[in-house]
């Protein structure tokens, strides 16, 4: 319950306060005369001032509202190793007992769990502007100190409210690290990447070299000795496309029990230099600028385009000097520079006197040792002059039966092109359907995939592996009816760019792959085939030990399974042809870094809001509930300031006094001034 005194004016205040002035100036002018009955004259201005502005006894009943203490807890990794996690739980429910013991309120946040980076301020800024000012008593924050987002806390400062940090953790206990200095994401096959590492201590005496040893898959591990302290390199190499893991660990020091930190895990995301493609073509058609067009929209290759236009026997009195036209080099292409080439296409080309035999032995070869050759077929594949009748007919897949088909066809999908990742999905359900083709090289299969098929079945396009390379034929010069959008085109673009991605060992387009990434603390393989059958694996951990993964079954061809790891570091998997790898673990996390408790940061909050900063392994301190302007920190206590904050439930007013008093003090006054003049 609580009374005040309040007006409610009959006339607006500057009628009032204009009143008051012209009153006020007349009785100051009656008293400085000294004039008769002037200081009846000034009471009775001021009561009928006071008269006029209605004063009114105003009585309220509130109710008490607890004080609001917020906390800020700290889910982070660096802040879970350990026994850290179970202090922090029991430090929150010791502060709630106490806090509603006393009719307060705990209001907790915690930070994401999931996040690399500890961000506690940003998050108090916010649940701060949550809660109405006058019922906020303090800020708790429940950190190992390892905080990210220091600009956001100078915000904070500015608050009138303390801001106490509990923190947690040993800060005397001993600890070895690997701390990164420089660890680049992405590399180049067969170039040299270069990691830069240092490890550090802390509650360590000085000692002499550590052993650091070295992990990565298909590789025997590697051991040296480091100093710590002094920043050293790890250089390696990529040997081929996609993620190549690298786990790194020191040995463990004396009485350390946080050993997190004594791994490393990095991910070099290794890719090719730009892939280098030789486009021939030979006889000119509408289906060149549709190979062109889509080889140059590929950021990833660098094209090398010839087309024959004069062959060597072709008589023409033009003189050389005034042709545009250059010699087609074909010493240097097939001969001296074969190997830099990532894939050779051919182009409805044929023997016409351009390319002597020796050259496509050389092609053989280059096939054979790894390179890839993709033959896009016209009519002159059927004829005497065929590429075929060369010695690259020893690892093409079709041969030509010597007849070409002309009736309209769509493309199919056999039914292994609908599980091989290069033609998987380009059916798409609902679409529009395909536009015709319009000619075809009859053809039978000597040995390869036959992913499309064409009028009575017969292939269309084929895949083979010959030796370390590849090699793919396709049978029709009309894919550029696709591009060209007849009878509602098709996928030409995503066909032509998988194909030749495929034969350029894609890893995303292998048909038996065997893959393995990290959920958590989870591990998932899958495993790709073209039968999509139940396979198990192999899986190897860190420390040696072997455990039997079954993978079930699933849609396109792909068997998965998940398997929960035992500890950080690089997993390796094998299904008895194939191997990969996983990391557990953050991979160059920043989060595991330092995980050593440290006031430093907060220090300086607490300092200018009026807190304090207090280690738990001391103890919880003790809580006490001062004045709001008392201080709020003190040597092994903390304080939640009293807000005594309420909540208006009923006003009632009543008037100083009634009309008929206010009206018989005016005519008393009145009365009293006329009688002194009149004496």
């Amino acid at each position: 319950m609580a009374l005040s005194l309040g007006f409610d004016p009959i006339f607006p205040p500057w009628v009032l306060v204009g009143l008051a002035i012209l009153f006020a100036a007349f009785s100051a002018l009656l008293l400085l005369r000294r004039a008769r009955g002037s200081l009846i004259r000034t009471l009775f201005f001021a009561a009928l001032i006071l008269a006029l502005s209605n004063p009114h006894l105003v009585q309220e009943d509130r109710t008490a509202l607890s004080d609001i203490t917020v906390a800020m807890v700290d889910r982070s990794a660096s802040n879970r190793i350990g026994d850290r996690e179970s202090e922090t739980d029991k430090a929150i429910d010791a502060l709630r007992a106490n806090i509603q013991a006393t009719g307060g309120e705990l209001r907790v946040i915690e930070s994401d769990r999931k996040a690399d980076r500890t961000e506690l301020f940003g998050p108090l800024a916010a649940a701060l502007a949550d809660v109405p000012p006058d019922r906020l008593s303090a800020a708790l924050l429940i950190t190992d100190g390892r905080i990210d987002d220091i600009s956001r806390g100078e915000a904070l400062t500015a608050a009138e409210r303390p801001i106490h940090s509990l923190l947690i953790g040993n800060r005397k206990a001993p600890d070895r690290r690997i701390e990164v200095i420089r660890a680049p994401e992405f590399g180049l096959v067969d170039r040299p990447v270069t990691i830069e590492l240092r490890i550090e201590e802390d509650n360590i005496p000085e000692s002499g070299p550590v052993a650091l040893t070295i992990r990565r898959f298909d590789k025997a591990p590697q051991q040296r000795m480091v100093m710590p302290g002094v920043p050293f390199e790890i250089t390696l190499t990529p040997e081929r496309r996609g993620e190549m893991l690298v786990d790194v660990s020191v040995e463990t020091a004396p009485d350390e029990t946080v050993l997190v930190n004594n791994r490393a895990l990095f991910s070099v995301n290794a890719v090719r230099d730009r892939l280098r493609v030789l486009l021939v073509s030979g006889e000119p058609h509408p289906g060149e600028r549709v190979w062109r067009d889509t080889l140059k929209s590929d950021p990833a290759v660098d094209l090398i385009h010839f087309t024959i236009l004069r062959l060597p026997t072709s008589q023409d009195p033009t003189p050389v000097s005034q042709l545009s036209l250059i010699p087609f080099p074909t010493e240097r292409l097939f001969s001296e520079q074969l190997e830099d080439f990532d894939l050779v296409i051919f182009d409805r080309y044929s023997l016409r006197g351009v390319l002597d035999v020796r050259y496509f032995s050389n092609l053989l070869s280059y096939v054979e040792g790894g390179g890839a050759i993709f033959v896009a077929n016209g009519p002159e594949y059927a004829e005497p002059l065929s590429i075929f009748r060369t010695p690259l007919e020893q690892v093409l897949p079709a041969s030509p039966t010597g007849t070409i088909s002309s009736t309209g066809f769509v493309p199919a999908l056999t039914e292994l092109g609908r599980r091989h990742p290069v033609t998987q999905g380009l059916e798409q359900p609902g679409a529009a359907p395909w536009g015709r083709w319009f000619r075809m090289v009859d053809n039978r299969v000597v040995d390869g995939q036959v992913l499309l098929s064409g009028p009575g079945e017969q292939p269309l396009l084929v895949l083979k592996r010959a030796g370390e390379g590849r090699i793919a034929e396709l049978m029709s010069d009309h894919v550029w009816l696709w591009a060209r959008g007849v009878e509602g085109g098709g996928p030409y673009q995503e066909l032509l760019r998988r194909s030749v991605h495929w034969l350029m060992k894609e890893p995303d387009l292998e048909e038996k792959a065997l893959s393995a990434r990290s959920d958590g603390e989870d591990i998932i393989v899958e495993r790709r085939s073209l039968s999509g059958e139940q396979a198990t694996v192999t899986v190897t951990g860190p420390d040696g030990s072997e455990r039997t993964l079954m993978l079930n079954p699933g849609a396109n061809g792909i068997a998965e399974g998940r398997l929960l790891a035992t500890e950080a570091g690089l997993y390796r998997i094998s299904d008895g042809e194939d191997e990969t790898v996983a990391g557990i673990g953050p991979v160059g996390g920043h989060e595991l870094s330092r995980i050593m408790p440290t006031d430093q940061i907060v220090r300086d909050v607490a300092q200018k809001t009026g807190g304090g900063t207090f280690w738990l392994e001391d103890g919880l301190p003790d809580i006490r509930h001062p004045s709001k302007q008392a201080t709020a920190a003190g040597n092994g206590w903390m304080g939640l300031p009293q807000r005594r904050a309420s909540r208006i439930e009923d006003i009632a007013q009543t008037a100083l006094l009634p009309a008929w008093a206010w009206a018989a003090l005016l005519a008393g006054l009145l009365a009293l001034t006329w009688r002194k003049e009149s004496r």
